[in-house]
């Protein structure tokens, strides 16, 4: 589970099962509890594990009760290793260090501190020290308490996995006890401290709240639901009030991975909405007969349903285009229609940690960035082509190149690359621009051409290159794209990596235009590492003796066939930053 902290998202519907005083110490309805949960589906399961003198002192009113319930550490062993067995994820309440000790041996999945311990700073940091999940129950403790034991964690165990679970613990708690803007709440306050929240839900496992409240706290922003299960509510023992009986448990499960679902949607349009917009969306067209150089203004514009299932285009960004060819009444509007600026913006810097200064490198004799800026020189469709670069000094030398190529530049931000796209598309005027990463030896003039027109055809704000081999994809972007990311994105982390933003199709129309070229799978064409320096190297060694001019079609033609080149640099894989951490939901 080491990675189960991090995907604690409303949207993955996690819920514990638990088990609690379910077992009313019966060994045999323990295991019986543990084969329901298996049977409902649910992943996790939670235990108490204590010893009565950690739960009340002799003489209190629930002793006997703690003592009937206790269970011996040989079944605890046992029933713990028969879970696990199961294919279950293991979780614990423990209530002191006698508990804790036995739980840790049997090596869990992490541990739960019940909010009666919360000014016990001294047992919690000790069970933080785990490293394992933490849960803390937090109902009816005050925000100063929580505060001040998440910044002694914060201090003592700085890198402990924290959840703080809300949820009053009444048995059964009323619905108006409930508040579930709690959970949105406790992560807002407590989000430097990197906390996930969740919900323990207590409510009357008889009433329809016992299923909506806890669909209610996931839209709320909790990572995860305690659910109370017992065999048969009709037994009614000691945590049967708040409890789920195996039915209706396994009908819980099944709707919460359908309703959390929902949850996940943004950022991706679903195959109902595309057909909606293809059935119901009205698309441009033109007004009336119109020659070649015709301006657009408003009383030009018609909108109609169209047969040809047309991406649709707003009037506003229409106004003031020049028609590139005679057009008739009727006919529909799209991008080849008028007389776009398309920009091929190549971005680089010399600033690489893996191979440095490789825009620099020379191969067969010519600067790797030249080899580019050669490669887009032979494109038909692309009207300019800009070098992207930052305003740091190393730079200088790059546009230095770009001068002696006769191509243009612009330097703008060094980290923000969406911001530099976009102050590139502003200074040139381009309304639609090809992103090329300075790395792209072998970029494809005949895709991007094919990709370009096809672009152009559609209307779509974005044309992604499929099945190319890796390094060669590019895309076109609408200039309205690139100021749409910078202005609604939630985060711009790492923005080199703009196909993460770009993919998002519930805010942009999407095209795709497929290669036909057949190629090793195992093929990487890109320059990142000394081994793709040696790999670039061959392949120029091979053409430059009779073809500078090569195609990627005649490269990938030729690697087919010697794979001993191939392998070169195959094995290295392209890593993402780990800090990436994007959100390309926008808020549109």
């Amino acid at each position: 589970m080491d990675d189960f902290f991090s995907k604690l998202k409303p949207n993955n519907g996690c819920v514990i099962a638990e088990i609690a005083c379910g077992h009313e110490g019966n060994p045999a309805k323990l295991k019986k509890l543990i084969d329901c949960v298996v049977d409902s589906e649910c992943q996790i399961i939670k235990f108490q594990i204590f010893k009565t003198f950690e739960r009340a002192i002799k003489g209190h009113k629930e002793w006997d009760i703690f003592h009937k319930l206790e269970l011996s550490n040989e079944e605890w062993h046992k029933h713990i290793e028969y879970a696990k067995n199961k294919g279950l994820h293991i979780f614990a309440d423990v209530y002191g260090p006698d508990s804790y000790s036995l739980a840790k041996q049997m090596n869990i999945d992490g541990y739960k501190i019940h909010s009666e311990d919360l000014l016990n700073t001294k047992f919690i940091l000790e069970v933080c020290k785990s490293k394992k999940i933490v849960m803390i129950g937090v109902g009816g403790a005050k925000r100063k308490e929580i505060a001040e034991l998440l910044e002694q964690i914060y201090i003592n165990e700085p890198f402990s996995k924290i959840i703080l679970m809300t949820g009053v613990q009444t048995f059964p708690t009323p619905i108006e006890a409930h508040s579930i803007n709690e959970v949105s709440d406790l992560a807002r306050k407590y989000s430097k401290y990197g906390v996930k929240i969740g919900f323990s839900d207590h409510v009357d496992g008889s009433k329809n709240e016992s299923f909506t409240l806890p669909l209610m706290a996931f839209s709320a922003g909790a990572g995860v639901i305690e659910k109370h299960l017992t065999f048969d509510r009709k037994d009614k023992w000691i945590d049967y009030h708040s409890a789920l009986d195996f039915n209706d448990f396994k009908d819980f499960i099944k709707q919460v991975k359908l309703l959390c679902g929902l949850l996940d949607k943004i950022g991706k349009m679903n195959d109902y909405e595309k057909s909606y917009r293809k059935m119901f969306k009205k698309s441009p067209a033109f007004s009336d007969n119109f020659k070649k150089g015709h301006i657009l203004i408003n009383e030009d514009i018609i909108y109609v349903k169209d047969v040809e299932n047309s991406i649709p285009i707003a009037s506003h960004s229409l106004i003031g285009k020049k028609i590139s060819r005679s057009v008739n009444k009727n006919q529909l509007i799209k991008l080849n229609t008028l007389s776009p600026k398309i920009g091929a913006v190549i971005v680089a810097r010399c600033d690489s940690s893996r191979l440095p200064n490789k825009a620099l490198i020379k191969i067969n004799g010519r600067e790797s960035i030249a080899l580019v800026i050669d490669r887009i020189k032979r494109c038909n469709e692309v009207d300019q082509i800009i070098l992207a670069t930052t305003n740091e000094k190393a730079d200088d030398q790059l546009v230095s190149i770009a001068e002696r190529e006769g191509i243009d530049f612009y330097r703008g931000p060094t980290e923000n690359v969406a911001l530099r796209y976009s102050e590139t598309v502003d200074a040139f005027n381009l309304d639609h621009f090809v992103r090329i990463t300075g790395d792209a030896i072998l970029c494809d003039e005949v895709m991007i051409d094919k990709a370009i027109i096809s672009h152009l055809r559609s209307s779509c704000d974005v044309t992604f290159m499929k099945k190319m081999p890796f390094g060669t994809a590019k895309e076109i972007v609408s200039s309205d794209t690139i100021k749409t990311i910078l202005e609604t994105a939630t985060s711009l982390n790492n923005t080199e990596y703009l196909e993460y933003y770009l993919e998002n199709d519930r805010n942009f129309n999407i095209n795709y235009v497929d290669s036909e070229y057949v190629f090793n799978p195992k093929l990487r064409i890109t320059l990142d590492y000394e081994e793709d320096l040696q790999f670039f190297s061959e392949i120029y060694k091979h053409f430059g003796k009779t073809n500078l001019k090569f195609t990627l079609l005649e490269a990938i033609e030729w690697l087919n066939q010697n794979e001993n080149i191939v392998l070169i640099n195959s094995h290295k894989i392209q890593k993402t930053p780990k800090n990436l951490n994007l959100d390309v939901n926008l808020n549109i």
